[in-house]
């Protein structure tokens, strides 16, 4: 039997059943991702809608995360500024009890104290990570170290007090003059100490920047903390407010040659340190205040910047997905199409110069 040459015709119906099974892997394809194309080049002229698109996506996403960092260390410092300022109203209240009363239990306020002390120093610690959240930009050192001096500073004033070494006025100035008590006595970072500390900001758009600072020697929490050490070492130097009836040559109290003298002094001194805290606590309350307005234009930022990138999403999902009914339809119509030819296929590479002619 004479078969009739086909080559000619089986290589280009080859040929196109080629391009019809890539039409058919591409269709698959977007099935299985939804996607038009898995590279940009696929995409044609709309290849500079998606890059630019996918660019401002993922820098809003970047000023996201930024806003999301600080305002998790916002909130780590709002709470442990309340903390502080909820110890100090402890000590306060105490202190403020003691003058109502007219007496004074000088170990028990001092106990407050310095247990009060130790725990103001954690919270002026308070870290992110490693990351240490009231020194400014230096964030490795902590802001408040244990080497200070602040414990032997407040004895002496109030021994020299006692003695007659220094007057009221001049021990009130002791700890509230910070030419007297420095950052360095009480134990801050040399960075604190040396006022060269940076404010921490964060970038929250191209132009902008949020600053959400608070130094751990900011005069609120600096004042309570002299306050606070202040209170915790005068049971370490008196023993009673004025000497009725105990023996003088046992009993120290505050200067004066007589109960009213001691009393006036002891109590001048007392009143004071409790309007240096109430300060401190007013100032703390500003700083709060500013945290706050901090993370509310984060939050208002942050808002704006997630239906810019829902807007950009829009425009990438329109640029690169694919319509899922339409392919289908394509798909099945190319499998059909393909199907006819191999059929077609095997016809032409079957055929006889017999079935040629008839």
């Amino acid at each position: 039997m004479t078969f009739v040459s086909t080559l000619g015709q089986s290589l280009d119906q080859i040929e196109r059943i080629k391009i019809t099974q890539l039409q058919l892997a591409s269709f698959q394809s977007q099935i299985a991702t939804g996607k038009k194309t898995q590279t940009f080049s696929g995409l044609g002229n709309d290849v500079i809608a998606s890059k630019r698109a996918r660019e401002n996506f993922a820098k809003l996403d970047n000023y996201v995360n930024n806003i999301d960092i600080a305002d998790r260390r916002i909130k780590m410092m709002f709470s442990a500024l309340e903390e502080i300022k909820n110890q100090a109203e402890d000590v306060l209240n105490a202190i403020e009890i003691q003058t109502q009363q007219g007496e004074y239990e000088i170990e028990a306020v001092s106990d407050l104290a310095r247990n009060t002390a130790d725990f103001l120093r954690d919270l002026i610690n308070t870290r992110d990570g490693d990351r240490y959240l009231f020194g400014g930009a230096e964030t490795v050192d902590p802001p408040l170290s244990g080497s200070g001096t602040l414990e032997t500073y407040m004895q002496k004033q109030l021994n020299d007090w006692v003695t007659a070494a220094i007057d009221t006025d001049q021990l009130i100035a002791s700890y509230g003059d910070s030419a007297a008590l420095t950052d360095t006595i009480i134990g801050y970072s040399a960075t604190l100490s040396s006022g060269s500390a940076k404010n921490v900001y964060v970038r929250v758009e191209d132009y902008t920047e949020i600053n959400y600072t608070v130094f751990a020697n900011h005069d609120g929490v600096r004042d309570i903390l002299a306050g606070v050490n202040m209170l915790a070492q005068i049971d370490q130097v008196l023993d009673e407010v004025t000497l009725d009836p105990d023996d003088p040559a046992t009993t120290i109290t505050a200067p004066g040659a007589t109960q009213q003298e001691q009393n006036d002094n002891f109590y001048k001194f007392f009143n004071d340190m409790a309007a240096m805290m109430n300060r401190a606590l007013d100032a703390i309350d500003s700083e709060l205040y500013s945290l706050s307005q901090s993370q509310a234009q984060l939050d208002k930022i942050k808002q704006s910047h997630k239906l810019d990138q829902n807007i950009l999403q829009d425009t990438i999902s329109e640029v690169e997905d694919a319509d899922m009914n339409e392919v289908a339809v394509k798909l099945n119509a190319l499998q059909i199409q393909l199907e006819a030819s191999y059929r077609v296929t095997a016809s032409i590479s079957s055929l006889s110069l017999v079935n040629f002619i008839s």
